[in-house]
């Protein structure tokens, strides 16, 4: 979204002609743009300043000194990162510098690579708040039909896709597979091809998979006979007939077991349903619609799916894209959810600070739109003087990413199933239920046994 062909400007500002001169061409060389100064006052009457993407300054100078000149900036609307560099600098100085506002602090003498990276991540800090209040700009202009499609907020081009498949899909009668890691909106995607399908009058039936255990799901789908099993005390209709006249979701498809994938093909070949402890079908008029966030096709390499079964339902495959593939809807959602905080608590909406929304944009969302989600109920929540709080990511998230294991040829593998052998036995100790354990794992309860047994584990 940045245009990548404009040279970040620094200003540097030292009272020392020749350390002046030095750190400007340095910087020059690696190919920044500079507007050298000889003092505080200085920098402070350009008329650029709030367009330059960083300030390189000394801090021991005549007349306004560089922590001055730092709290002179940070008090501007538009205030560029300040690096402080100084040879008298000590322990206490740099945390003074820091509290008040400092992007970072670096004492001479130096390594001309080391103020770069400094200058560079400035920068990009810059470039990226620039781009957050340009952002919030456009956002204050759209009209309320132009944020997003169907029930769902995105405009990206990549959403624009989405929005033009699941249109397709609610054209047709054929099953759809949606594919998308968790949190990204697949349920919603379902929910959107249902409401525009000639089957929006019908029942919409979403069913989890993964939460249930094998027995009980082919119970729930397909439904049972009286006696069919110990406690089933009545006939009872499945799923697949409480859905019949419209659209059946099955979450984490990748979960059923083989026989349930072989009563599911006869459902979908000639609409008959066979309750489990029975010899009668009923007929039933249902669209099945899948979602997964697991690699189907290595499913079926691996075993777990059927061939055929793979191939019956991956006819109309929707991918819905990740939310760092999308960051220009990064401002949208959080707009929307900052409204529904409000909405629930009667209060005005808050609204996003540029820094707050650069921090955003440049999150990678692990967690994808659920956990900006969470983060912006978080936002609202300590949202002072008509501003939403800080952004502040999922803890638990960003700890799984920078998760550093031992480096060297061979351990990476073993050390990863340590590490999985680990949860999993904390989970299960934790909380005894091996469905609340799958669940708290983020797993289905079949990968969950299946690992019981790789690790040698005992409920």
């Amino acid at each position: 979204m940045r245009d990548q062909t404009v040279r970040p400007l620094v200003a540097v500002v030292d009272d020392d002609e020749t350390a002046r001169h030095s750190i400007a061409q340095m910087l020059r060389l690696r190919g920044f743009a500079v507007e050298p100064f000889p003092s505080a006052e200085a920098v402070l009457a350009w008329p650029e300043l709030g367009r330059a993407s960083c300030v390189v300054t000394d801090v021991k100078m005549p007349g306004m000194d560089g922590e001055r000149l730092l709290a002179e900036i940070r008090r501007r609307s538009e205030a560029p990162p300040v690096i402080m560099v100084t040879g008298h600098g000590d322990v206490a100085m740099a945390v003074r510098c820091l509290k008040a506002g400092a992007f970072d602090f670096v004492e001479k003498p130096f390594d001309d690579d080391v103020l770069v990276a400094h200058v560079e991540r400035a920068a990009e800090q810059s470039a990226l708040r620039s781009e957050a209040g340009e952002l919030r700009r456009q956002l204050s202009l759209l009209a309320p039909c132009e944020d997003g499609c169907h029930g769902m907020i995105g405009a990206s081009r990549v959403m624009q896709e989405v929005y033009a498949q699941l249109e397709a899909a609610a054209r047709s009668t054929v099953p759809v597979a949606i594919v998308g890691e968790t949190g990204s909106g697949k349920e919603l995607v379902a929910r959107a091809i249902h409401a525009q399908s000639a089957r929006s009058a019908g029942p919409f039936v979403p069913v989890n998979a993964g939460a249930l255990p094998e027995g009980m799901l082919e119970s729930e789908l397909f439904g049972h006979a009286k006696g069919a099993f110990t406690g089933a005390l009545a006939d009872r209709e499945g799923r697949l007939v409480s859905a019949s006249g419209g659209t059946l979701l099955l979450d984490e498809i990748e979960s059923i077991s083989a026989r349930a994938q072989v009563q599911l093909l006869r459902v979908l070949d000639d609409g008959v349903v066979v309750p489990l402890g029975s010899d009668r079908g009923r007929k039933v008029d249902v669209r099945l619609i899948t979602s997964s966030n697991a690699d189907l096709e290595a499913e079926v390499r691996r075993g777990v799916m059927r061939q055929d079964f793979y191939h019956r339902i991956m006819v109309l495959p929707i991918r819905v894209p990740a939310l760092r593939e999308r960051r220009e809807d990064v401002p949208l959602l959080a707009a929307h959810f900052l409204r529904l905080a409000a909405a629930r608590t009667g209060t005005p909406v808050p609204a996003l600070s540029s820094h707050a929304l650069a921090d955003m944009l440049a999150h990678d969302w692990p967690g994808n739109v659920r956990e900006l989600k969470n983060a912006v109920e978080r936002m609202a929540i300590t949202a002072r003087g008509g501003e939403a709080g800080p952004f502040e990511p999922d803890r638990y998230l960003e700890e799984g990413r920078h998760l550093t294991l031992p480096a060297g040829t061979g351990r990476l593998r073993g050390e990863l199933e340590r590490v999985e052998r680990e949860a999993i036995a904390a989970a299960l100790r934790e909380h005894g239920s091996m469905t609340e354990a799958a669940k708290a794992l983020g797993i289905s309860r079949r990968a969950l046994y299946e690992r019981l047994h790789r690790y040698g584990l005992r409920r």
